[in-house]
């Protein structure tokens, strides 16, 4: 089931592969989907969105039922027991403490002749959360995208979820919700929903910024939303790579890669071993966990497409392969991760030490499970406190100041052929001279003035 590779080439190549497993010929004929959908809620609003989760998810709805009811948040803990909720407030407590140190800070720089620079952080307006739904039920994926909103003081944060028959939301998520400060919670999910927050419909409101993961047609949604709002990412299928050396525990790492497979058909899951038995061993004990496992038949899937063992003659060389693949999630299953460490350039979020499964990060260590995907760890960052905010930037200087500069600014904007740009400047500095040749001109008949009077 499991392939084992041990050349370099052909490792290379299917890494390749399973990065782009989701560029294929189908996402066109889904963006052309997707587009219809999001001009259709862009027009029709409400009535939009009810006819899609009518036709999508197969729901009657009416617009009074697409915002959740307080009495349905209130049976929501009813339903929850007391254990199960003590662990979304354990969660909850970790992931603010976490994003509670990455709250961007203003500041203000005073220079020379009175120039004032500096930055100013404010939160947008608006946020909108997307939490996948429907037969599933993620009130994990609440928590991560909600308190780092609220740890950045959105003023109004709205939830989007898809239902599952009977309109119902799962319990879990509606306590997670309000753990997390969310009262105002639609029942709406797909592209259709991405639009709604995007544009704003009669019931649910316009907001500045888009977070949370979905399907492909929700990821396709937020790229072609992208500037009207913004977005956290493009999330694609989960991944997880795990470097192991011959002292990490076959079971472990076995269940490591099903754990990341059972999410998704197109889910991936990647060793990299110095050790050739360790690798024969992981391949046996995914195929014995894989028996009994309730989800089989998908998570067999994920491992037979996207699933692959890659024996690698050093731990430096896995690095490097790590680093062309870029992974969402990285663990280092080695008996020194910190060191392995260092020759890690790119990844989403990175497990260190035998016992630091990718579960840890995924539900209450703290630090946020929305990655990017797909080597986008090359060049962007999880999700996080600065999603919800940007800043401004402040500029003040003094007329001395911009004296000084000014012949500076002229030859700039004048090799850029933008007179009114070095008017701007020679104006003010033009009105400023005449000034203090009056000043000048007053003191000196002052002085002579007062010689007279002498």
């Amino acid at each position: 089931m499991l392939r084992i590779i041990t050349q370099w080439v052909e490792a290379q190549a299917e890494l390749r592969r399973i990065t782009e497993r989701t560029h294929d010929h189908t996402a066109i004929h889904k963006e052309a989907t997707v587009r219809e959908i999001l001009r259709s809620v862009k027009e029709k609003g409400d009535e939009a969105l009810l006819h899609y989760t009518s036709e999508f998810d197969h729901i009657s709805l009416t617009s009074e039922d697409l915002r959740v009811s307080g009495s349905e948040l209130d049976a929501a803990y009813q339903q929850v027991n007391k254990d199960l909720l003590s662990s979304i407030r354990l969660a909850a407590r970790q992931i603010e403490a976490f994003h509670r140190q990455r709250v961007p800070k203003s500041w203000v720089q005073f220079g020379d002749d009175e120039v004032v620079l500096g930055k100013r952080y404010t939160p947008v307006d608006i946020a909108g959360l997307y939490v996948p739904g429907g037969q599933a039920a993620y009130p994990s994926t609440v928590l991560m995208n909600a308190i780092p909103a609220q740890v950045a003081k959105v003023p109004k944060i709205v939830m989007v979820t898809p239902p599952a028959q009977g309109q119902k939301i799962n319990p879990a998520v509606l306590v997670a919700a309000q753990e997390a400060g969310i009262q105002e919670i639609y029942r709406i999910g797909g592209a259709q929903a991405i639009g709604s927050l995007a544009y704003g419909t009669k019931t649910i409101p316009k907001v500045d910024v888009i977070t949370g993961p979905g399907n492909i047609y929700v990821t396709l949604a937020k790229k072609i939303v992208y500037g009207t709002v913004g977005i956290d990412s493009l999330a694609g299928p989960s991944e997880v790579m795990i470097i192991a050396d011959s002292e990490a525990n076959p079971v472990h790492v076995a269940a490591d890669m099903l754990a990341q497979a059972e999410h998704d058909s197109l889910a991936a899951a990647i060793l990299l071993t110095t050790d050739s038995a360790l690798a024969r061993q992981v391949v046996t004990e995914v195929e014995q966990q894989l028996q009994e496992h309730p989800r089989r038949t998908l998570t067999e899937k994920a491992i037979a497409h996207y699933g692959v063992v890659v024996v690698v003659e050093s731990l430096k060389a896995a690095a490097e392969l790590s680093n062309q693949f870029a992974p969402e999630h990285l663990e280092l299953e080695v008996s020194e991760p910190w060191a392995l460490l260092e020759n890690i350039r790119h990844a989403g979020a990175i497990f260190l030490g035998y016992s630091t499964p990718e579960v840890v990060g995924g539900y209450l260590a703290g630090p946020n499970h929305t990655l990017p995907t797909s080597g986008a760890a090359r060049y962007a960052s999880a999700l996080g406190v600065e999603t919800f905010m940007k800043h401004s930037n402040l500029v003040q200087y003094s007329t001395t100041a911009l004296q000084k500069v000014a012949t500076s600014i002229d030859l700039l904007t004048t090799a850029e052929g933008l007179p009114s740009h070095a008017n701007s400047v020679r104006l003010r500095t033009k009105a400023q001279e005449q000034k203090q040749q009056e000043w000048a001109k007053k003191e000196k008949n002052s002085q002579e003035n007062d010689g007279k009077n002498l």
